[in-house]
């Protein structure tokens, strides 16, 4: 009987195991509903504020005023040597 109650389909180590999931998706549905508030509040912003909307254009995009210049730089990870005089 005691071995029924632990070990079966039904036992005591299913119910613990059953618990820490249920404890990890109720952790993951309260980042997610955290998450999608952060979402609507940035939807928001971005209606109702033309600033918002051109920061975003900005960054997203590369737009650039008329009298902005855009620098492209190459990426420093190629042909850099590390110390001792190898290659990555």
């Amino acid at each position: 009987m005691f071995y029924e109650l632990v070990f079966s389909d039904h036992g005591w180590l299913v119910y613990r195991r059953e618990q820490a999931e249920l404890r990890a998706l109720k952790a993951e549905v309260a980042r997610l509903r955290q998450q999608r508030e952060a979402l609507a509040r940035e939807i928001l912003r971005l209606r109702h504020d033309p600033k918002a909307l051109e920061d975003l254009a900005h960054r997203e995009l590369g737009y650039v005023h008329p009298d902005e210049y855009m620098v492209l730089l190459p990426d420093g990870r190629k042909g850099r040597k590390r110390a001792g005089g190898r290659n990555p």
